[in-house]
């Protein structure tokens, strides 16, 4: 390829197109479990709410119902992702390596808010969430306490009791909150992922006759729930429009490209550098609709 500013520009382009496109066609889970928001400016205010709102019947005046509980302030961080071509292999037209390349950059991009969710599960057993307590731990509603977290290992017994236990959920006026009731996401590593689709993703039982739990939930299979966290397993309801964490958004993922023969770059180190650049956030909602378990216990 001969390099003057009119072929490199292209490239760059060229390259931008390939990466955004290969972005869209990544599926992912974490907007299955988070709360997708945009924000104006440095920080995202929410409001946290500890009840929710119930129908009664009108009687007298109206009845304001005020049942928030806290403000949760997030401020987005700084992300980048950057990748250098050697001006050799443009010059030489290696472009179907380069285009493989920057394919699997924007496949690793594109997991970026999984594994951003995925921290925050794997934080919560001693991460704070809007109500004070740790997001999987003991959580104080009305005049009972509740439990989202556990330590039992994941068995059909244990899967049972999580989902039984996040189904009675009320709130501090003792109405039942309903949840966990429409095939929630049980998600765990791939050491687990055999155990769990044995508990909820066949029809038939190892030693024969119907499953009980076929289709209780739906398996999600998590590539980051490996070694230190091979053991832990989730269990989130994300079928409704709120969700248990939030991933926030103050702008649209920027190109950025140093293909000028004058850039200190270029000329330093004889290659072409290009990156993304994204500003956002992540942070902890409603922990009545999620489960964690580290599977340590017996």
């Amino acid at each position: 390829m001969l390099l003057n500013r009119e072929n490199l520009n292209a490239l760059s382009r060229s390259l931008r197109a390939l990466v955004f496109q290969a972005r869209e066609e990544y599926r992912p889970f974490w907007n299955r479990i988070a709360l997708e928001s945009r924000t104006e400016g440095r920080v995202g205010t929410y409001t946290w709410l500890e009840d929710f709102p119930t129908m009664r019947e009108w009687k007298g005046e109206r009845q304001v119902q005020n049942l928030s509980l806290k403000t949760i302030n997030l401020e987005n961080a700084d992300w980048e992702m950057t990748f250098a071509i050697a001006r050799k292999d443009v010059e030489d037209d290696l472009l179907d390596q380069v285009g493989a390349n920057a394919r699997e950059y924007a496949f690793r991009w594109a997991q970026h808010d999984d594994y951003l969710v995925t921290q925050l599960l794997l934080k919560g057993f001693s991460a704070q969430g809007p109500d004070g307590a740790n997001f999987f731990g003991t959580h104080r509603v009305g005049k009972k306490n509740y439990q989202n977290a556990g330590t039992a290992p994941l068995t059909r017994e244990s899967f049972r009791a999580a989902l039984a236990n996040m189904r009675s959920l009320q709130d501090s006026r003792g109405y039942p909150l309903g949840f966990f009731l429409d095939r929630p996401l049980l998600i765990v590593g791939p050491h687990l992922a055999p155990t769990a689709t044995e508990i909820v993703g066949v029809p038939t039982l190892p030693n024969g006759g119907a499953n009980p739990d076929y289709g209780a939930a739906e398996v999600l299979v998590n590539p980051w729930l490996v070694d230190g966290y091979a053991g832990y397993w989730f269990l989130v309801d994300g079928s409704r429009p709120i969700k248990p964490l939030i991933l926030q958004r103050r702008m649209d993922p920027e190109w950025v490209a140093k293909t000028d023969p004058e850039d200190d770059h270029v000329f330093r180190h004889n290659e072409y550098v290009f990156g993304i650049y994204e500003r956002k956030a992540i942070g902890y909602l409603y922990w009545q609709l999620a489960y964690g378990s580290t599977g340590t216990g017996s």
